[in-house]
């Protein structure tokens, strides 16, 4: 075979090649979104954090925007950076509306940044998009306390009690509950809840008697004042 044959095989071969990587369907991108899930599950959010910026900047081929997005709002969270995280999980909902847990998750950031419209807003789409998650428990909590705060107590009792439905031995259900009951002028009701929320072990007792005291206080117009919680 002539060196010139030889060559223009060479030649063709590098081509080939060449194209083959071009077409790979995984970037640096996709294998970056890879290594920082498995950061992420080992609980080194800052380590994951760094990787799925880099993978941000270099682009996707395979993995979605949407898994990027989720990965980065989860360790924004993690780390207590509510405003990044509520930035991110808006992206994914962007791209993939039916993200339940981003929906969640944007429903916490909007509470903790002290927004209570927007929180609504987060839960109530989550359970549209799958009201049947085995976090809705928690959901129906997070919705029945919030409601709670808006001075809305029917309301937060009905979900409330879908809750205990589901999962009667989650003690939050119960004082909220008691709460909820308290306000809507089902004494009784309230003390049978916070009986249950006692017996489950719900680690905040105190509070949930304070706030029954306060509820009783301002439905009979006496002053009460707020007293420090002991140590």
């Amino acid at each position: 075979m002539s060196v010139k044959k030889v060559g223009t095989i060479a030649l063709a071969c590098i081509i080939s090649i060449s194209a083959l990587c071009g077409c790979s369907k995984y970037s640096k991108g996709d294998k970056l979104v890879t290594e920082a899930a498995k950061l992420y599950k080992q609980q080194d959010y800052s380590g994951a954090l760094e990787l799925l910026s880099q993978a941000e900047q270099e682009g996707l081929k395979s993995a979605g925007e949407e898994l990027l997005y989720f990965y980065m709002g989860e360790a924004c969270f993690k780390l207590g950076d509510y405003s990044k995280s509520l930035e991110a999980h808006m992206k994914v909902v962007e791209i993939k509306p039916e993200t339940f847990k981003s929906w969640v998750t944007i429903g916490v950031c909007q509470r903790k940044l002290g927004n209570s419209k927007g929180a609504l807003d987060a839960y109530l789409n989550a359970l549209m998009y799958d009201p049947e998650n085995a976090d809705s428990v928690g959901l129906y909590i997070s919705l029945g306390s919030l409601y709670i705060e808006n001075g809305k107590p029917y309301t937060a009792i009905d979900y409330l009690e879908k809750a205990a439905d589901i999962y009667p031995e989650h003690p939050a259900a119960h004082a909220y509950l008691a709460i909820g009951y308290a306000m809507a002028y089902e004494y009784d009701k309230a003390e049978a809840e916070f009986s249950s929320a006692e017996a489950l072990g719900f680690s905040d007792m105190e509070g949930v008697r304070a706030q029954i005291n306060k509820v009783k206080a301002a439905q009979q117009n006496i002053p009460q004042l707020d007293l420090p919680k002991s140590e």
